[in-house]
């Protein structure tokens, strides 16, 4: 009985052992979206969808999804007071990203560090240099730049200007990653 029981115990390990995944999780195609759900935006003037987080990711996104397209070329995509995305239309300038990446560069209010850097889409630090009225306090935020082409058109998707905590962040490219033309 014992050697039968460690056999099976043996196979377990191996099956663990060989799935490639380190962390135990189940792992999907999708990139695992497991905290995530996707959102149509054909309804708002745009053939795409993307996956933003759920009431699950811990975030403060237990709010109904919220999307506001007033202007012809701008899109707000909000998950609560906490996860707020937008998207922009830039039509064919495929040189956005360089354009983005040089006036981060060109900074004198803010220290840049470019944390993470996937071509398509940038996780960056802002550190305010001078810190006026709190010098023990250092002001720091996160941002996420992405640039995605979707047929003929480049879309912008960012943060807000003040930034978020990194976690929420990090969700927010994954949301980027995630935005692609709506199939039919």
């Amino acid at each position: 009985m014992q050697k039968k029981f460690l056999g099976l115990l043996l196979t377990f390990g191996l099956l663990l052992g060989c799935s490639g995944n380190k962390s135990g999780e189940i792992q999907s195609d999708d990139d695992s979206y497991y905290q995530f759900m996707e959102v149509d935006l054909s309804h708002y003037d745009l053939g795409a969808s993307l996956f933003i987080p759920d009431e699950t990711a811990g975030i403060g996104a237990s709010f109904k999804t919220k999307i506001v397209h007033d202007e012809d070329f701008t899109w707000k995509i909000s998950a609560g007071p906490n996860f707020e995305l937008f998207i922009e239309d830039w039509g064919d300038n495929s040189e956005r990203m360089k354009e983005f990446k040089a006036t981060l560069k060109k900074n004198d209010i803010f220290e840049v560090t470019i944390l993470k850097d996937e071509g398509d889409c940038i996780v960056y630090k802002r550190e305010l240099l001078k810190n006026i009225n709190t010098p023990k306090y250092k002001h720091i935020s996160y941002h996420v730049y992405g640039l995605k082409k979707l047929g003929d058109y480049y879309y912008e998707l960012k943060n807000k200007e003040s930034g978020d905590g990194k976690e929420v962040v990090e969700l927010m490219a994954k949301s980027i990653r995630s935005f692609k033309l709506k199939t039919k």
